[in-house]
């Protein structure tokens, strides 16, 4: 998921003769702390909107002012997940994005980069979310796959994180079924830790449905 991909213009670039008073607006209006600033299409950096509060002339133009300006960017060709650690490095909320002659494209926002990782990781499909600790060395997907569809399920999604344990590994997936009962039972004969599951077993769905079927009868 390479980032050219996410490229908006709903946030338009300051350019350098705006006034530190327009920048403020548009920080205001787009409620952003910061915005890029570009010459033509030349990256300039990104002005901060307490650098600019403290100025006492806001009405000079942007590239007469003494002040630090950023010039943190990512390439259009690196991939979502540098997006993710180029904004927590720097408390970016958006992020510039240039070619490779370092020309300005645009930028992507950090909803938009959550909007994205919602869509690969399949967030609104309807399933069943399990989380496992699994030891680092005996850690293959295929294995708990073979799991998952021998129950007719699969897994939408997953993702792995070290632990503060270096040998063991969360892994969270994303199944294709709200009832995961049988999945979870075959977790469990294999030895795997099931750390939480979120889902909706057929069990809990009988009893809503005559819970429901027993409020209508009173309502009669």
């Amino acid at each position: 998921m390479l980032l050219r991909n996410l490229i908006k213009d709903t946030i338009p670039p300051l350019k350098t003769t705006d006034t530190a008073v327009k920048a403020l607006q548009w920080m205001q209006e787009f409620r952003h702390s910061n915005l890029p600033v570009i010459n033509e299409n030349v990256y300039m950096g990104m002005v901060y909107e307490s650098d600019l509060m403290k100025l006492e002339n806001k009405e000079v133009p942007l590239f007469s002012l003494s002040m630090p300006v950023n010039r943190l960017f990512v390439n259009e060709y690196q991939h979502i997940f540098d997006a993710i650690k180029f904004a927590a490095n720097n408390d970016f909320t958006i992020i510039p994005v240039l070619n490779d002659q370092e020309q300005y494209l645009g930028l992507v926002t950090v909803m938009d980069i959550i909007h994205a990782l919602a869509e690969a990781n399949s967030v609104q499909n309807p399933g069943g979310i399990v989380v496992l600790e699994v030891d680092k060395n005996k850690y293959t997907l295929s294995e708990i796959s073979s799991i998952v569809e021998s129950e007719g399920a699969q897994i939408l999604s997953s993702s792995a994180l070290v632990t503060a344990d270096p040998n063991i590994v969360e892994v969270t997936l994303k199944i294709n079924k709200i009832d995961l009962t049988r999945i979870l039972a075959g977790f469990y004969r294999r030895n795997l830790e099931v750390k939480a599951s979120y889902h909706q077993s057929e069990f809990q769905q009988d009893m809503q449905s005559r819970y429901d079927a027993f409020m209508n009868y009173l309502k009669m």
